[in-house]
């Protein structure tokens, strides 16, 4: 029989262990270990490697995901029994959520025994979640307190340089290990971050085991991150954050079902300096991503912009007219005067290398069509193209008028 009040988790954890007659955990929303009770020889591998983490492996939220069975915990207030998934070392559970009203604030679980648990039992199970409420609240408000203290630093040094002393000192101060290489990254959605956006965002990031985020923040429509793979090997570093992204953005999409947001990332970097200027390359790639949707559809990373990293400067230098490409503007001429598409069809011959199939492909007009206009172009501009930096320079100043300065 459980008591009214415990003075810590552990105590609750090795009292609802006592009352059922099996091993106990107690996490909190996010899959991280709070406590856990004695365990028996009969434990089961995805309660060991949960203690030696600290946190439930991501292998095993995946699987509990797909099955429904995190989605069954949270829409009811009675233990759940849960049969074993063995492919990822799961015996037989039962298992309860810690709720404040609708929100989420752990789970309790328990490895099932070979005999069934009584209702008087499964009542004490459910006695155990209503008393690490309070605890659970009391951990919530302080992390919490936490985030924002965090959140605020994070957003001035996004804003302005800092001595690497002073960052460093900070890190310390909220527990944040320094990074080996790492990445700003800018997650951008729609609409505005919604608090349960918010939640639900952190939750991904918490469970995720691919990198390791340093520091997060919202504004408005985004959510910045810090993340640190910890691998100087810069191979090693694009793999694993590559597999991210494509996670991250599957779990929003499958467990939460938003869809509609683009990412961008900052070049990779050591140290913790220049930061402001990380968090520009992320603005650029983003607004590279807008105005170019369908050129930028799979790049996230700055470094991957190729020679569109030149045209916030190009286009800089286009507006004060210190550049300038009389054929083009001849081109343009030809286009107004005879409703043609020139200009059009040049850019995307040079997107596609000259692919005739490609770019009549992408324009829905005949392979003749787009030849014919390619001699009409050489005829009324004079452009061959015969070198690759006069392709290159063609390809960017067609491109410049649609970037956003």
């Amino acid at each position: 029989m459980l008591e009214a009040t415990y003075h810590s988790l552990e105590d609750l954890a090795e009292a609802i262990g006592v009352a059922l007659s099996a091993p106990i955990t107690i996490e909190d929303r996010n899959h991280r270990l709070l406590a856990y009770s004695t365990h028996t020889a009969d434990t089961d591998p995805a309660r060991i490697a949960t203690i030696i983490g600290r946190r439930v492996p991501e292998s095993v939220i995946d699987q509990l995901w797909k099955d429904e069975v995190i989605q069954n915990l949270a829409a009811q207030d009675e233990p759940l029994i849960i049969s074993a998934r063995t492919g990822v070392g799961l015996n037989d559970r039962v298992a309860i959520a810690i709720k404040q009203d609708t929100e989420i604030l752990g789970y309790i679980w328990s490895i099932a025994r070979s005999t069934p648990f009584s209702e008087t039992e499964l009542s004490d199970f459910k006695k155990g979640a209503l008393l690490a409420q309070r605890q659970l609240l009391a951990i919530d408000m302080q992390k919490k307190r936490q985030e924002e203290k965090t959140e605020q630093f994070f957003f001035e040094l996004l804003h302005e340089d800092m001595p690497e002393s002073e960052i460093l000192k900070t890190f310390s101060k909220l527990h944040v290990a320094p990074p080996g290489i790492s990445r700003l990254m800018v997650i951008r959605f729609s609409e505005a971050i919604t608090p349960r956006l918010a939640d639900r965002l952190r939750y991904l990031l918490t469970i995720q085991q691919t990198v390791r985020p340093l520091l997060y923040a919202y504004d408005e429509t985004d959510f910045i991150l810090w993340i640190s793979t910890n691998d100087q090997d810069a191979h090693h570093e694009r793999l694993q954050f590559d597999a991210f992204i494509q996670s991250f953005r599957q779990m929003l999409a499958e467990r939460f079902n938003y869809t509609n947001f683009i990412s961008a990332s900052s070049e990779v970097f050591t140290g913790v300096q220049s930061i402001p200027e990380r968090y520009e390359e992320t603005g650029i790639v983003l607004r590279l991503k807008d105005a170019f949707p369908f050129e930028l559809s799979t790049v996230t990373r700055y470094e991957r912009l190729g020679l569109f990293q030149l045209l916030p400067i190009f286009s800089e230098r286009l507006r004060r007219r210190t550049v300038r490409l009389e054929e083009i503007e001849r081109l343009r001429s030809y286009d107004e005067k005879h409703a043609a598409s020139l200009c059009e069809t040049l850019e995307w011959f040079l997107h596609y290398d000259g692919n005739v199939k490609q770019v009549a492909s992408h324009l829905h007009v005949h392979p003749n069509t787009i030849l014919y206009r390619m001699r009409r172009i050489e005829e009324e501009a004079g452009i061959r193209m015969e070198s690759l930096p006069e392709r290159a320079l063609l390809y960017l100043y067609l491109k410049a008028d649609r970037y956003p300065l």
